[in-house]
């Protein structure tokens, strides 16, 4: 083993236990918040040390800048502080810093680790140790490695975060091992808690009243969250307009300008093409150059505008190129799409509508370019629109591993149609409607009528707090991004 590997494995097991507060403490010493999944990471490494459950391999994948490295060394400091793990039983791995050494093979790591401190073999170890891997895609082989260490020792706790392809890319036997928790953006009930360590304890009543339309639960949290938040002494009343057009990542919580807000988001996006998207998939500086076109191209443009042979036209480009960076881009969670409402036929015919992760995103990439939405009104009915779609998008994953949860998200092909589509096995469609000073119900009546559907949704700033008049349920969009 070369000895820079060594070095590092020894560096890490000196220095991470001394350095957390570095690392889990802002520039102003307040100690960081933590998102929800830490309580679903807590009890897994619980049941592991409590020999209640054998579940000890865990992939975190997520976009950059959504918190992954923070979660990891929460993981490291509960260990060490809360369940008396000792530092030599703990490893942090950065396959990043590790790539700057050498090719990252994380077998060869984690056996030399276990060779030089516990003197001995994976498969003849006999107490329980934690390894935290942040960046794990920098190890092209990183499943079968994995798997290989896993397979040889039931005494090794594994939970490894990395791009948001990561969840795509590893073979079937080490998927029976494995367990997923995406780490999404940020919506407003966890902005508000990083930000300010307040719960809203509200999604579950809005899921209810998006799916069943009740109302009523969804009306009183919304009504007591408006009254708890004026009470925050920090809580700055347009921090939702701030976190609508610049929010939904970590790295911009602190910030106090736009500009550097901007910059945060654009490093992002830099980030995810650079470090992520080109060592993964082995693009050259042309191909690296074409994504960041396709960013700048989608981000200007209305979601009804783009399609891939619109995009490779503009570009001079082949459609099968297109296509692949458009693979990469959607497998790297970068940007996603719907498809149009209807049989297998019309999918097939229409084309996809594209959207930026966020909105924020959408608008840090804008802010960096320019657009061509001239009317700053329209423009910020874009980004509401995106706003809508990325929620739903995430929730829509969020619940994939509910059954009973499970939905569909399309677009309305009919001119003139509403704006998405949520439809669960079995149910009928139900239409939302998306816009700025927008309470007109037309669009939302004439698909009800249609599909007979029992109720539509009008998620608009005309209304200040949800209101259910008839069929129609019309939700502010403030309250709608706690979901």
């Amino acid at each position: 083993m070369d000895n820079n590997i060594k070095n590092y494995i020894s560096t890490q097991l000196n220095e991470v236990p001394s350095s957390l507060n570095n690392k889990l403490f802002s520039f102003k010493g307040v100690k960081f918040n933590k998102r929800d999944e830490f309580d679903i990471i807590k009890r897994r490494i619980d049941d592991y040390i409590e020999k209640e459950s054998d579940e000890r391999l865990f992939i975190l994948p997520g976009l950059r800048g959504v918190g992954k490295t923070t979660l990891l060394y929460q993981s490291y400091e509960y260990l060490l502080k809360q369940r008396d793990i000792s530092p030599s039983d703990i490893l942090y791995i950065s396959c990043d810093d590790l790539n700057a050494i050498n090719e990252v093979n994380l077998k060869e790591v984690i056996e030399e680790y276990l060779q030089d401190v516990h003197n001995t073999t994976p498969a003849l170890l006999n107490k329980q140790v934690f390894i935290l891997i942040d960046e794990a895609h920098y190890d092209k082989n990183w499943d079968l490695h994995v798997k290989l260490i896993y397979d040889k020792s039931p005494n090794i706790f594994m939970m490894l975060s990395g791009s948001s392809s990561l969840h795509l890319d590893f073979n079937a036997d080490v998927a029976r091992r494995l367990k997923i928790h995406e780490i999404l953006p940020l919506n407003y009930t966890q902005h508000l808690k990083l930000k300010y360590d307040y719960d809203a304890h509200v999604s579950n009543d809005l899921i209810e009243a998006l799916f069943e339309g009740n109302v009523e639960k969804a009306q009183k949290q919304e009504f007591k969250i408006s009254r708890e938040l004026i009470n925050i002494n920090d809580y700055n009343p347009n921090d939702w307009n701030t976190y609508f057009k610049y929010g939904a990542f970590c790295g911009v919580l602190d910030k106090k300008y736009l500009t550097d807000m901007t910059e945060e988001l654009w490093s992002i996006v830099s980030k995810i093409i650079t470090q992520d998207i080109t060592p993964e998939y082995n693009l050259n500086k042309q191909a690296q150059d074409k994504v960041y076109r396709v960013l700048v191209l989608i981000s200007s443009q209305k979601p009804g505008q783009i399609s891939q042979n619109k995009v490779a036209a503009s570009l001079n480009n082949s459609t099968s190129t297109m296509n692949n960076i458009f693979r990469i881009l959607e497998q790297t969670r970068i940007i996603f799409h719907y498809q149009a409402y209807g049989g297998s036929q019309t999918q097939s015919k229409k084309s996809w509508k594209y959207y930026i992760a966020t909105p924020s995103l959408k608008n840090g990439i804008n802010k960096k370019f320019g657009h061509t939405i001239a009317n700053e009104r329209d423009y910020d009915g874009i980004l509401l629109e995106n706003l809508v779609a990325s929620l739903l998008f995430n929730l829509k994953n969020k619940l994939s591993y509910t059954p009973d949860k499970i939905f569909n998200v399309f677009y309305d092909k009919t001119d003139g149609g509403v704006d998405f589509i949520i439809q669960r096995e079995f149910h009928k469609p139900i239409p939302i409607e998306v816009g700025l000073d927008k309470k007109s119900d037309k669009q939302v009546k004439k698909f009800m009528n249609k599909h007979d559907s029992p109720y539509g949704v009008i998620i608009s700033n005309k209304t200040n707090k949800i209101e259910k008049k008839e069929d129609i349920i019309y939700i502010p969009p403030k309250t709608f991004s706690f979901i």
